[in-house]
Formats: C-alpha cells, sequence, structure tokens
C-alpha cells in the first residue's frame, strides 16, 4: 500500500510546475473540520477553530495525524539529496566507538555509568571497581518485561552512595515517566520491587538516604498525560530498600505538609547532595528559576517525624538547586542585587538568608553558570555572552582564574561531594568536540579521562565560528553566533540555519554536533540567536523576554536575520528558523510578523498555543514565564505571543515544518496539530506545511540514536529542497 502511495505522490509531482501554489493544487494535505469556537477574555474576542483537536481521544483527531505523517514522509523520502545526506550523518556517528553519558563516581571510588557502542542502538549500564579497573556489562534494558514486547532504554541511573544498591530508570517510546527497579550491584539482581510514577530524569532524580537505606523521588498520582489533571498533585516519597509491600512513604508535599499551603500545581521535589548531610532540602519547584525551599533533618524523616523550617523565599533569588551543605555552612548562587549572580554562603548553624556572606562576586560581564564545592575550594565557571567560558577557583577568600587546556565555549563542573578534592571539568565549543578532564586540585593539572571523546574531524577543519552583537529593534545588543565554512564566498546565496529558544533563561551555550556541523560542511551557515529570554546577558536578560517584554525575544530573531541579510551573507529566500519546545513561540511570532523575512520555519514539539494551555491550566503550566490568563494584563499579552492565535487567513507565510510526540508529557501535541491546521485550511496556502506525528517518541526523545540522524536528514533535506539546493529539488 505504501509503495502505491508514492508512486501516486511522483505522478503528481511529475506534472507540477515549480510554483509552491501549484506544487499544492496536485497534492493537497490532509483536511480538518472547523470548530470556530469564539470567547472573550478582558474584552479581547478570541476564536478558536481547531478546538475540537484537543480531544486525544477522538479517533478521527488520530487518524488526521497519521494522514499528515503519512504526506509528509512521502514528500520527504523522495527528495534526491535525503539519502546521501542521511548516511554522511551515520557514517560520523560510527566514528566514535562508544558513546558515554550519566557518569557516576560515588564516595568509594566505584564507577557506573551507560555506554553505547558502534554497533549498539541503545546504552547499557556498566560499572567498574574504581576509575580505572576493567568495566563490567551490569544490567541490559532488553532484560526488563521481555514480555510486553516495549523497546525499553534506560533514561537514568543513580547508585547508592556506597555503590551497593543503584537505581535504573526505564522508559519506552518517549514516554519519559518511568518504572524503576533497584539492582543489588553485588548479586546483579533486580529486588523485587518495581516503582512506579516517577519521572527522575526530569525532576533532580533519585536522592540516597546518607546510610544507603532508601532514597527520595518525586512521585506522581496521574500518569494519563491525556488527562488534564496530570502531573497535579505530585508528592515526594521516601522508599525504604526493605520495603517490597509496595508502601508509599509520602514526606513533602500537599498530602503532608498543609501548613505550607503547596499547590496542586507545583512541584515539591527534595535533595541530598553527599553521604554526609544532616539535611534534606525540600523545593516548591515550577518554571521559575527561584523557588522557596524548605529544610528538615534527615533523620527525622526516616522516623516519619515531618518538621519542615524555612530556608528561603522565591524573593530571595537563589538559582533553583545550585545549593550544597558543607561541614558548617550552606553555599548557594544568588541573583539578588547581582544579574550575573553571586556565590554566597550562610553557617548551617543558623540557616539565616539574611546573614548570608559572599564568596565570589558578581562579575562586570560574566554571568557564573555552574559552581562546584570540593575539600579544597569552590570551583565555578562563567559566560560572557552565553559563548565565553572561564574557570575559576575561591579559597580561603582568594580568586584566582584557572587556564583551561583549550579555549571553552562551555565548562561543566562535577565533583564527588563537597567533602572530597576531585574534580572533573568537561570543555566544548561550536568546532571543539566535547572533552572531559579529571583536574588535580592539588598540583593544578588537567588529564583527559576515559571517557572523553578521541574522535577526530578533519572535515571540520576549515569550519570557524564568528560571534557578532547585532543591534535590536530598540538598540540593545544580541550575541549572534556564525558558524560557517571560512572559504565560504559570502555573496547572499547561502542557506542559512537559525536556532533561537529565549526562555526561562536558559543559555545557549556552545556544543559540538556533528550534526550541525554537516550541514556547514554541505554549504550552509548555522547561527545561533542569543535573545532575550534567555540568561546569555544575566538576569536583566532574562526579564526583558519574560511575559510582557516576550514581544523582544522575537524581535531580536528579526534583527539578527536582518543582519545576515544586510551583511550579504543571505538572503530571505535562503533562511531558515527553527524553534523546539518553548522556542516555537520564538520562531513561530517571528514568522507571522515578518512572513517576508523567511523561507522556513521549523518547529519541534513546539508550545505553539500557550494561550489554551495556561487557560486549561494544568500543572506544569507556564504563567511565571509567559504569564497567566487570570491578570488581565498578562492575558492579553499572552494572546499576542501566541503563534496559533494569530494566524492571518491573507497572508502568505513561509514554508512550515512541524513535528509533534504523540507520546509528549511536556508540551500537548494538539498544540502543534492546530497549528498546522490552521495554516493548511488557509485559502492563502502557497508554501507546504508537514506535520510529522510520531506516536513512538515524546518531548525530544534522544533514545534511539539511527532515529535521530534520520530526523535532522529529513529536517536538513527540506531546507535545502526549499532554499533551491539543486541537489535536493524533486525532478
Amino acid at each position: 500500500m505504501r509503495e502505491k502511495i508514492i508512486l501516486v505522490f511522483l505522478i503528481f509531482i511529475s506534472s507540477c510546475k515549480k510554483s509552491g501554489d501549484d506544487y499544492l493544487k496536485f497534492n493537497p494535505p490532509p483536511r480538518v473540520s472547523i470548530d470556530n469556537s469564539s470567547e472573550k477574555y478582558f474584552g479581547r474576542n478570541v476564536i478558536d477553530p481547531y478546538r475540537d483537536m484537543e480531544d486525544y481521544h477522538d479517533s478521527l483527531n488520530i487518524d488526521w495525524y497519521k494522514k499528515q505523517s503519512e504526506y509528509a514522509e512521502n514528500i520527504l523520502e523522495v527528495l534526491p539529496g535525503r539519502e546521501p545526506l542521511l548516511n554522511d550523518l551515520l557514517e560520523l556517528s560510527k566514528r566514535r566507538k562508544s558513546s558515554f553519558k550519566r557518569i557516576n563516581v560515588t564516595s568509594n571510588n566505584k564507577c557506573f555509568f551507560l555506554k553505547k557502542d558502534i554497533n549498539d542502538s541503545f546504552y547499557k549500564l556498566y560499572f567498574k571497581d574504581n576509575i580505572h579497573s576493567e568495566e563490567h556489562l551490569l544490567y541490559s534494558p532488553k532484560d526488563f518485561k521481555k514480555e510486553t514486547g516495549y523497546n525499553y532504554y534506560i533514561s537514568y541511573i543513580k547508585p547508592s552512595w556506597d555503590g551497593k544498591y543503584i537505581v535504573i530508570a526505564l522508559s519506552y517510546s518517549g514516554r519519559d515517566l518511568s518504572e524503576m527497579v533497584i539492582l543489588d550491584v553485588e548479586k546483579r539482581k533486580a529486588l523485587p520491587q518495581t516503582l512506579t510514577n516517577a519521572w527522575p530524569s526530569n525532576f533532580w532524580g533519585v536522592n540516597w538516604l546518607p546510610d544507603n537505606s532508601g532514597f527520595t523521588y518525586l512521585r506522581f498520582s496521574d500518569i494519563d498525560i491525556s488527562d488534564p489533571r496530570f502531573k497535579e498533585n505530585s508528592q515526594s516519597v521516601l522508599h525504604f530498600i526493605e520495603d517490597n509491600d509496595g508502601r508509599v512513604n509520602y514526606i513533602f508535599g500537599n498530602k503532608t505538609c498543609e501548613n505550607l499551603n503547596i499547590s496542586k500545581k507545583i512541584y515539591p521535589i527534595t535533595k541530598i547532595n553527599s553521604d554526609k548531610d544532616k539535611y534534606i532540602i525540600g523545593y516548591l519547584s515550577d518554571v521559575d528559576n527561584y523557588w522557596n525551599a524548605y529544610y528538615a533533618k534527615i533523620s527525622d524523616i526516616k522516623k516519619g517525624q515531618l518538621s519542615w523550617k524555612k530556608l528561603y523565599v522565591k524573593e530571595d533569588k537563589i538559582q533553583t538547586t545550585k545549593g550544597y551543605f558543607t561541614a558548617n555552612h550552606f553555599v548557594f548562587l544568588s541573583a539578588k542585587g547581582a544579574d550575573n549572580k553571586k556565590i554566597m554562603s550562610i553557617k548551617s548553624s543558623e540557616l539565616n538568608i539574611n546573614k548570608a556572606v559572599t564568596l565570589a562576586k558578581e562579575k562586570y560581564n560574566e554571568v557564573i553558570n555552574d559552581f562546584e564545592i570540593t575539600s579544597n575550594g569552590i570551583y565555578y565557571s562563567t559566560l560572557k555572552n552565553g559563548v565565553d567560558a572561564n574557570l575559576y577557583r575561591v579559597f580561603e577568600g582568594k580568586e584566582e582564574r584557572i587556564n583551561t587546556p583549550k579555549q571553552a565555549g562551555l565548562i561543566n563542573l562535577n565533583n564527588k561531594s563537597a567533602f572530597s578534592d576531585e574534580l572533573w571539568v568537561s570543555i566544548e565549543g561550536w568546532t571543539s568536540p566535547y572533552v572531559r578532564y579529571s583536574y588535580n586540585t592539588q598540583n593544578k593539572t588537567f588529564e583527559k579521562d576515559r571517557f572523553s571523546s578521541q574522535v577526530n574531524y578533519p572535515e571540520f577543519e576549515n569550519i570557524i565560528a564568528q560571534e557578532v552583537l547585532v543591534k535590536s529593534h530598540d538598540g540593545e545588543e544580541i550575541p549572534l553566533s556564525i558558524i560557517r565554512n571560512k572559504n565560504l564566498k559570502l555573496d547572499g546565496n547561502n542557506p542559512v540555519f537559525i536556532y533561537g529558544y529565549g526562555a526561562y533563561g536558559d543559555i545557549e551555550s556552545p556544543y559540538f554536533s556533528s550534526i550541525m556541523l554537516t550541514f556547514v560542511r554541505k554549504g550552509g551557515l548555522f547561527c545561533v540567536a542569543h535573545v532575550r529570554g534567555g540568561g546569555e546577558k544575566g538576569d536583566n536578560w532574562h526579564k526583558g523576554g519574560l511575559k510582557l517584554t516576550k514581544p523582544n525575544s522575537w524581535k531580536d530573531l528579526i534583527s539578527c536575520t536582518e543582519y545576515l541579510i544586510d551583511k550579504k551573507i543571505t538572503s530571505n529566500q535562503n533562511i531558515a528558523i527553527y524553534g523546539a519546545s518553548a522556542g516555537a513561540i520564538l520562531v513561530g511570532r517571528a514568522m507571522i510578523e515578518r512572513p517576508d523575512l523567511f523561507k522556513v520555519v521549523i518547529s519541534e514539539y513546539g508550545y505553539l498555543n500557550p494561550f489554551r494551555g495556561e487557560i486549561i491550566g494544568s500543572a506544569g503550566t507556564n504563567s511565571e514565564e509567559f504569564g497567566s490568563a487570570k491578570d488581565s494584563l498578562e492575558c492579553l499579552s499572552l494572546i499576542n505571543m501566541d503563534p496559533y492565535l494569530n494566524i492571518k487567513d491573507n497572508v502568505v507565510y513561509p514554508s512550515v515544518y512541524l513535528t509533534v510526540g504523540m507520546n509528549d508529557p511536556q508540551v500537548q501535541p494538539w498544540m502543534p496539530g492546530k497549528f498546522a491546521a490552521r495554516l493548511q485550511n488557509k485559502t492563502e496556502l502557497k508554501n507546504p506545511v508537514l506535520l510529522l506525528a510520531d506516536f513512538e517518541t515524546g518531548h525530544g526523545d534522544t533514545s534511539n540514536a539511527s532515529k535521530i540522524y534520520e530526523d535532522w536528514a529529513n529536517i536538513f533535506s527540506y531546507v535545502f529542497w526549499q532554499t533551491g539546493n539543486p541537489d535536493y529539488q524533486l525532478k
């Protein structure tokens, strides 16, 4: 049947002219009925023509998504350059013999990690008695629930402090929510109890008690992602190793802490940072970067004596979970009175935030991005404009800058605990592969560890990264990263792929990607627009694209695009913009405000109907970031930033490429669906609008490596096709 569909499609294509509207007359996308719901909010009439698509269980909606994917795949699979491009990506991926992630070193030097060899399609769990000893296979996800037929993968691991046990979280089809097994490491055998309703890969995971008798984790009461109550009333629970009866010990949340007035939409997570900690921290987490936090004695929690005390409040502006107990202090990262952040501490005997002292001062043009505590000092990394990293050490009131082995676009730090002198420093850049170093804090030397990439990419040696500042609509200077071949002729004819995000204060820092560099090697430019809403220039940079100021985000992207055109690097017929998740607001609204400026707009699992997301108001909504539908000003701002609601019928929009994971627990799948339907049903549809709905993935699922390369081959082929590359044109 599939071969017949493709053959019919090819017959249509062979009879088409080159114009987009002629092409669409021969091959229109699947249609869906119009609902035209209309409601008023604070005097503003909001028309929602595809409200019916929000029903997850409607068979007509499910069938429409399947037809959309078939329609898109029939086009992508016959693009002439797609297969060679995919082969190039796969060949590069095979150059690395082994890939590692989730590296855990316990306080007694036992090492646990996930590893995928060149011929593997999934990661397995390995173990070493110490960092230098021989590795042993400990667990394969294929051993879990074989009878179900699901392709389980390991999404998270956390060994106990002594390495005797390890929690393994397993999921399938990109569902994120996991089942957790506890493995007895010596016996290589799972304990009888399998824990459900967990999501450790996304909510600060598992926290072992100092005596290794059990651990805490966030448990969800409802795991049906189609239910509006999904993720509501989640609770932190304590599981003891000896418990095999399915008992749930609630320790932090609205079930046990009525005096804290915890909202059912807040995630009450807990944190224990070392096997020497005396206190457990409870955070009331949401999408903001600053939370209310409480603490309790771990010994009391174990006895069931719940006595949580206030540690700090949101207004203290302490960065999420970046706070650690040492022997005598609580050390944390603060943005209060310091947009670029500072490191502070208080005595653990008092735990009074008002008596905090500064250990590392705010820097003028560098944002503190990461820090770890060791027994001989605090090490922290900074970022300038999000792209230029430095490493520092603070000890006994003195600060020194540490020279790294190579220029760093990004530096990440890892340690065993605040009571150990061991430190690992990871460095990478736009054109510089990831390298993990062991840093000897005594003699101040770096040594590559075995988890570092040893792969060479000579085909990328002519690729360079340029960092420029672009003036936006209001005069603000926006950092723009331009990655290109140094010998590329800048004549205005080059295809450009621009990535942007601009939300939650996240910093889009440099990373090495053979996928993106392959696009550059094929004649394109890869650019990253560090727009407001991110954190590249500190806390104020986030505020500049937050709630009512959100238009700055897409206006910054527009300014960066105009810069590339003004400098004759490209033209409006050669520009693709890309945004994923919340980044879809950025690219969606840029397209709507300036449809003439872009040739292709790409959104993956995009948050394209944020207003409706807030109206429904389930747990995990984004009112702290984008605004509340219950506030008159923020409500109107939400309507204005909503890409789906602002589509106009009489406007010709660029080509659009959308993906959606039908198991996505973070962005409701109907958001990309409604956006695609509204574009496709327009009378002025003159460019393709493709929607790929994957029923086996969730929110940016990365468990299947080969599928990742297939997805990017699709995206780049589509971009090259639409921007006129002769190797990708339909014949």
